[in-house]
């Protein structure tokens, strides 16, 4: 049987998180028998390559996240044999317009149970959807959970609640049924923690006797969407102000902490660095904390990729992980109602030890059947239910990446800037960050730059690191390797500025 081919669309987020979810999906893919091949959506090459790769070659399933291909008008230009699937990492109601595109071949995968149930309701147009939770990555290396040196790590940004809240109400401006119904659901949701956005409106529409259609109903939704990022952003700084007025040491990495005041910011360390920075120190973390992202009936990435890294995960409730995990066993559930209660626990875990490395090894042995593997074998076997397709094969498929035909010498060119680009960023502003580089440091941005020479070196000539950078990345025993690093992403714009400067008119 002829393996099936599937494009992967990366896209943009906070933390770097969609893109690193792209990755392990296509190594799963490839694993479970499929070809893959992998497109940024913020090259400079786009939308051109994307529209030549569509029209040159058979993909049987096109993938992305947030539908961020129906600004390319994807179910257009798709194959009519084709399925477009669209992961669903955001409330639906923030992506209407993209939604609002599917057609029959389109399938929508929800990370939180609730959204694939509001899509059914409001969403008519699409005819296929199935619940795939969220997983998480982790390194491969742990350090014994004895010999851990940060007590508790939280990945993530963080925003004033207060200026949420204020930017919300100056949105409907001084007085209005609207604003009565939002001063409503603002106190609602954080009062009663356990709803959905959902059902605060239904509840504010109750309590004023007001009765309306389910177009009304959604119309309304997409009003209030941003009341369940207030409550977001309010129990994450709540739960973070309880633990350090409790004397709680906590490592946060993420953006806008450098705005968080507390009067206790001596036990706050906030460190610079990205995803990569990120999941070095979770290995070296014994306890990691999440705060859903007012996801009611979901697992959340941070949660997994603390049961990955052998840490004890420290989470609110949803109904997912209460009915899937258990508590003081494979993890820690806190209910949001109780914040208080819980630098108590974390206080415990953190003078028993023995206690704590067995719940993180009890959570990393239950978190195996919860890998970017598992969730992409369901994705792929929903979409053999519903569509009538067979996509699971023995063997592996392969990376299709490398036999890519460009539309022309342009593209080839703007798309090997756009990945120079982002290695030096990463290599500036992540792992360049990191207080003690290793040789495995070295090593993650070595293999970054095979990845962007086994697709560009055939095509593209003088792309290569220099002797002078390699040796200096390579002798992790004498060599200074913040140098190195910084050598790395000097060479890296270097080889960017040299493309650029072959292009004639460029327009982007």
């Amino acid at each position: 049987m002829e393996r099936k081919n599937i494009l992967l669309i990366k896209t943009a987020s906070r933390y770097a998180s969609s893109e690193r979810y792209i990755e392990e999906w296509a190594l799963a893919m490839r694993k479970l028998g499929c070809n893959t091949c992998i497109l940024d959506g913020w090259s400079l090459a786009q939308p051109m390559l994307y529209n030549h790769v569509l029209a040159k070659y058979k993909f049987d399933v096109v993938l992305d996240l947030n539908g961020v291909c129906c600004d390319w008008g994807i179910t257009r230009n798709l194959s009519p044999e084709s399925i477009y699937g669209i992961y669903l990492c955001d409330p639906p109601v923030g992506v209407g317009a993209h939604l609002n595109q599917a057609d029959d071949r389109t399938i929508v995968f929800g990370c939180d149970r609730n959204f694939c149930d509001y899509i059914d309701k409001f969403f008519p147009m699409v005819k296929h959807t199935s619940f795939i939770p969220l997983s998480g990555s982790a390194r491969p290396e742990y350090i014994p959970f004895e010999k851990r040196t940060l007590d508790i790590i939280f990945t993530g940004t963080w925003q004033d609640p207060e200026q949420i809240k204020k930017e919300l109400s100056e949105r409907f401006g001084q007085g209005g049924v609207l604003l009565k119904f939002l001063e409503d659901m603002l106190e609602d949701i954080i009062v009663n923690s356990q709803y959905t956005l959902e059902e605060c409106l239904s509840r504010a529409l109750k309590k004023y006797n007001q009765e309306v259609s389910d177009a009304d109903f959604h119309e309304l939704m997409g009003e209030f969407f941003k009341v369940d990022f207030y409550a977001r952003f309010y129990y994450r700084d709540k739960v973070i102000r309880a633990l350090l007025d409790a004397g709680l040491t906590i490592h946060v990495f993420g953006q806008g902490w450098e705005n968080f005041y507390s009067e206790h910011m001596e036990n706050l360390v906030i460190h610079e660095g990205g995803a990569y920075a990120a999941e070095k120190a979770l290995a070296d973390a014994r306890i990691a904390l999440n705060i859903m992202p007012w996801f009611k009936d979901a697992f959340q990435e941070r949660i997994a990729a603390a049961m990955l890294s052998k840490a004890v995960a420290v989470t609110d409730e949803s109904k997912y992980t209460v009915e899937n995990f258990r508590d003081n066993e494979e993890l820690i559930i806190f209910s949001l109602k109780d914040v208080e209660s819980l630098s108590g626990r974390l206080k415990y875990l953190l003078s028993h030890q023995e206690e704590a490395a067995e719940i993180a090894e009890n959570g990393y042995k239950k978190v195996q059947n919860h890998t970017w593997y598992n969730r992409a074998y369901d994705m792929l076997r929903k979409m053999e239910e519903e569509f009538g397709i067979s996509l699971l094969q023995e063997g592996e498929g392969k990376r299709l990446e490398s036999d890519l035909e460009y539309p022309d010498a342009q593209s080839v060119r703007l798309d090997a800037v756009y990945e120079l680009y982002k290695m030096a960023d990463l290599a500036d502003h992540d792992v360049g960050k990191i207080e003690r580089l290793t040789e495995g440091d070295m090593n993650f941005l070595a293999g970054k730059f095979e990845v962007f020479n086994r697709q560009f070196g055939s095509r593209l000539e003088g792309m290569d690191l220099s002797d002078v950078v390699r040796n200096h990345m390579s002798d992790s025993d004498h060599g200074n390797l913040k140098e190195a690093v910084e050598l790395f992403s000097m060479q890296c714009k270097a080889l960017a500025g040299k493309l650029l400067l072959e292009e004639k008119g460029l327009r982007i």
